[in-house]
């Protein structure tokens, strides 16, 4: 009997950093490690704090380390006529020399190596697309996109949302086009022990995270924090954020506002953490206040710790989830209806429980690493098998 081929596959991770798209990328790889014979290598195009967690998974390089490695012949080049070699077609043609049957792009900014992988090496690719309108207008031009997306073998939809918006705006085919949600670890741990967020077990805890920025809706906690102090006086609260250090800017102007609006003291700053599951444990409600979001892991993570979430419709993928029972929807950019919904389930104790409950069902039935991750995985064996056929 002839033993069934071992596939070979590079993985591109957009950077390395503790956020969204890079850690469902690890629980991926993790998985694939595991349960599959996959012989995988990782391609970093920013170098970050994930990069030993990567090593640990498989053969990690960055784009940096390979681009800095010039020829004798490209240096004279680039110091004579100006002209650097373009580090997409170096570190690409480097790379295909391992034989890759499939090259995964995680997140729109691999889209230019998938191109070249494919173009000038005639490798099968998948991308995962984690964004949604905003964040890929932000990082390409639409002619681009509608030039660069319709020749990838599989596109990956993180959720329904982002799916709707590749179909509807650049005419992508729909069988070309899988929907698979984003996906937490449900085996991780909860120190029980953790420091308290606050003095004060009495206080209310209105958390939400992520990097602070625009997109993730992080100066709407000041608006928030003045419509509860006048709406409901004599509710203890704090509005905690997950994932602000000090020296992010956009976090540095939220404070700016919150000292100003006097409500500062109602306002919680968390550091970025590698169990983030510590802090959320002690959250009441989970809020996302964000005004485009694909399907936030941090969310996922708050629902399978059964906290009730709070989002604004039209607001990505998270009204998907929220939808199914998992909590509570106000009109877009409603700080009023979302003041109201948190005192709802601050006096309602058993909607409370109802919504925190439901949404850790289903986090453990339909959004974690082992149903995802096979269905992942199909997709990819799907693609080598016709790669080397």
């Amino acid at each position: 009997m002839t033993a069934a081929k071992q596939y070979k596959a590079l993985f591109i991770s957009h950077e390395a950093y503790r956020t969204g798209a890079p850690i469902v990328l690890l629980h991926l790889l993790k998985w694939l490690k595991k349960n599959t014979a996959l012989q995988l290598d990782i391609l970093l195009l920013n170098d970050g704090p994930l990069k030993p967690e990567f090593k640990a998974i498989g053969k990690t390089y960055v784009v940096q380390e390979i681009a800095d490695r010039y020829s004798y012949p490209n240096r004279i080049k680039k110091k004579l006529f100006n002209s650097p070699v373009d580090p997409v077609e170096k570190v690409t043609a480097k790379l295909a020399a391992n034989g890759y049957d499939v090259v995964y792009g995680n997140t729109a900014l691999s889209l230019p190596w998938l191109g070249t992988f494919k173009t000038a090496h005639h490798t099968k690719t998948i991308c995962c697309i984690h964004e949604l309108s905003y964040a890929l207008n932000h990082c390409f031009s639409y002619d681009y996109l509608s030039q660069n997306l319709p020749p990838i073998d599989q596109i990956i939809a993180v959720s329904g949302a982002v799916k709707e918006n590749l179909l509807n705006t650049y005419g992508l085919k729909d069988e070309q086009v899988a929907l698979q949600y984003e996906f937490i670890d449900t085996a991780a741990t909860v120190n029980d022990k953790a420091p308290p967020l606050t003095a004060d077990n009495n206080t209310f805890i209105i958390g939400s995270g992520g990097t602070p920025e625009w997109r993730k809706g992080a100066d709407l906690m000041v608006p928030l924090a003045q419509k509860l102090m006048v709406q409901y006086p004599d509710l203890d609260f704090k509005i905690a954020w997950l994932g602000a250090d000090d020296e992010n800017n956009y976090g540095k102007m939220i404070r700016f506002d919150a000292q100003k609006c006097g409500v500062s003291d109602k306002l919680l700053f968390i550091p970025p953490s590698n169990n983030p599951l510590d802090a959320i444990k002690q959250f009441d409600v989970f809020v996302v206040f964000s005004r485009e979001d694909p399907f936030p892991l941090i969310a996922l993570e708050a629902a399978f710790l059964s906290k009730p979430l709070i989002a604004f419709e039209n607001s990505g993928g998270i009204p998907e989830l929220v939808e199914q029972g998992a909590g509570l929807l106000a009109p877009y950019l409603d700080i009023d209806a979302l003041s109201r919904h948190i005192h709802q389930l601050y006096t309602d104790e058993q909607l409370k429980h109802q919504f925190g409950s439901r949404g850790r069902e289903l986090i453990l039935s339909k959004y974690n690493t082992d149903v995802i991750a096979p269905n992942i995985y199909k997709l990819i064996s799907g693609l080598a098998e016709k790669q080397v056929s």
